[in-house]
């Protein structure tokens, strides 16, 4: 069944400390019983060659964790930053979401907006979502980034990651801490509680395991949350055309998308060339 859709377009905010994305297009998505809400970045450059990279956050997070990084791909083509339904004080679904849910809401979303072939980048959660998506709909996603790609199958409990995220955040500099906070309020503690256990549960490597499009995982150096074994492991069920198909960030930990979004950006950027040389 084709989920509702509903699109009610926002108008930009006219504040005295205007952000970034209070002056792009942006719109409240309803499909079905869920919203989303989609900014869109158009294409800055001087040669715009109808790319688009579709930008995910993580459980608990919102759009504007990805800003800077939206801001270094705006000049390679049309960058879709999305707020995942319950996120961002959007309305809480009636139900906890699986990933495969928050795929297919992204997923009707990108349709109604004609995007296809894109470069998925997806963060944390963000990058489970991105998975599902190579899985199950390879006409939106030509190629992929996962950064701090979850949840290791060696510590697929919530005290176990929650101990690695203490870690991890000890290496995040305070502002990238200011502002998880805020979006954590946001989002509010019920509906992260809720959408927990989908994300602990989400078989990330099984999922992985028939992409063939190409995908480049990247982690920080201090990510205890995505540690470099698990991402190398990841990295070895990967079929796809990359050679170079896992990174690490020196200095970073698990927000490198926001505090080294010029890392994450040319992981992008290769992707995407990498999905046009194997085109047919």
């Amino acid at each position: 069944m084709t989920p509702r859709l509903a699109a009610v377009p926002l108008r930009p905010r006219r504040t005295a400390r205007a952000l970034p994305l209070d002056h792009v297009p942006t719109s409240l998505v309803r499909v079905g019983d869920t919203w989303l809400r989609t900014h869109r970045l158009p294409d800055g450059g001087s040669r715009p060659d109808g790319a688009a990279f579709v930008l995910l956050h993580g459980v608990g997070i919102s759009a504007r964790y990805l800003v800077p990084l939206a801001q270094e791909l705006a000049g390679h083509g049309t960058v879709y930053l999305l707020d995942l339904p319950g996120h961002a004080r959007l309305p809480r679904p009636a139900r906890a979401l699986t990933i495969a849910d928050f795929a297919d809401a992204v997923a009707a979303v990108l349709d109604r907006a004609g995007v296809s072939d894109a470069v998925l980048v997806g963060h944390s959660m963000g990058s489970q979502v991105a998975t599902e998506l190579l899985a199950t709909r390879r006409d939106l996603a030509a190629a992929a980034v996962l950064v701090g790609p979850i949840v290791d199958a060696e510590a697929r409990s919530v005290p176990r990651q929650l101990v690695r995220f203490a870690r991890s955040t000890w290496h995040e500099p305070w502002r990238v801490r200011g502002i998880a906070v805020r979006a954590y309020l946001a989002c509010g503690l019920r509906w992260f509680l809720e959408v927990l256990p989908a994300m602990i549960r989400y078989p990330l490597e099984e999922r992985l395991a028939g992409v063939t499009a190409p995908v480049i995982l990247v982690r920080g150096e201090h990510d205890a949350v995505s540690p470099s074994s698990w991402v190398e492991a990841l990295a070895s069920r990967l079929s796809g055309p990359v050679r170079r198909n896992h990174r690490t960030v020196p200095g970073a930990a698990h927000s490198v998308v926001l505090d080294h979004a010029d890392d994450v950006a040319r992981a992008a950027l290769d992707a995407l060339a990498e999905s046009r040389r194997s085109a047919p």
